[in-house]
């Protein structure tokens, strides 16, 4: 039984906004790491403790968010991955899962809500809105992962489960904001969803290594009741961008007749659509 655990810092507890915990300027970087390395290690003495047979962790914070030193040592680390090479992703995965996943932009009651950055509105994937947790679940769906546990914040969880309904997952905070901030620039959404109230990161770890155990088991028990997410082919992505400095907000499309990756690495280079939204 191969695991893939994608890991993000937002959603981990403890891991108070995005300025001094998930940048490597910020004073509480090194923390937010730890946090975030030792969220993950709980998660990979459940799975073992359930049956995994190999468990691959994907850093998947764009600067990095894993500390290998404290990493468990029966993990594989992959570092440096992105869309172009499938987020690490292939055939040889039985199941995914998330640590420290944040909710997708505009997400109410969320806590350092985005998708990719803070200047996107909304992203759509063959027209169902996703985050980046949507976006990955899809990529490992197309080789036949199945999506079976996360963890973050509690707009997360409610997201997860409303896609992938056989989703497992463990609330470590929640958000106050009441509003989507559609009409925020890009500095005033960095801002938007920085309040929530968080548990202790001791006990976020024991909710994760018990939740992680609980679900490969009942997986494992029940393996034809799961099925991957994919949309499947062909794939169409939309992204609304909101404004930056000077520049107004615009919409990026791309699709691709059977390659998830090759659709949103053509991102890099494409034009906005039409005119300014």
């Amino acid at each position: 039984m191969k695991i893939a655990i994608i890991t993000d810092m937002e959603g981990v507890a403890g891991v108070l906004n995005e300025k001094d915990w998930t940048l490597p300027d910020g004073r509480y970087y090194e923390q937010g790491k730890e946090f975030l390395t030792e969220e993950t290690n709980a998660a990979i003495d459940g799975f073992f403790a359930a049956g995994a047979t190999s468990i691959t962790v994907i850093d998947g914070h764009g600067v990095g968010g894993i500390n290998p030193w404290l990493l468990d040592e029966r993990a594989g680390l992959a570092c440096g991955v992105g869309v172009s090479d499938y987020y690490g992703l292939n055939a040889d995965f039985d199941a995914l899962a998330w640590i420290g996943q944040h909710a997708k932009a505009g997400s109410l009651y969320s806590h350092i809500a985005h998708t990719s950055n803070f200047d996107v509105i909304e992203c759509k994937l063959n027209d169902v809105s996703v985050g980046e947790f949507g976006l990955t679940a899809a990529i490992g769906g197309s080789f036949g992962a199945v999506s079976l546990f996360g963890s973050g914040d509690r707009e997360f969880n409610k997201e997860a489960k409303e896609l992938i309904p056989h989703m497992h997952t463990v609330e470590v905070k929640y958000g106050f904001n009441t509003s989507d901030g559609a009409e925020c620039d890009f500095e005033g959404y960095r801002r938007h969803t920085l309040g929530a109230v968080q548990i202790h990161p001791k006990r976020a770890r024991a909710l994760i290594r018990e939740g992680a155990e609980s679900a490969l088991k009942e997986f494992i028990a029940n393996r034809d009741s799961y099925k991957p997410f994919t949309p499947g082919p062909p794939y169409f992505v939309e992204i609304h961008f909101r404004a930056v400095d000077n520049k107004p907000p615009y919409t990026l499309t791309s699709q691709h007749d059977s390659d998830i990756a090759a659709m949103y690495h053509a991102l890099a280079g494409a034009q906005p659509d039409a005119q300014p939204e």
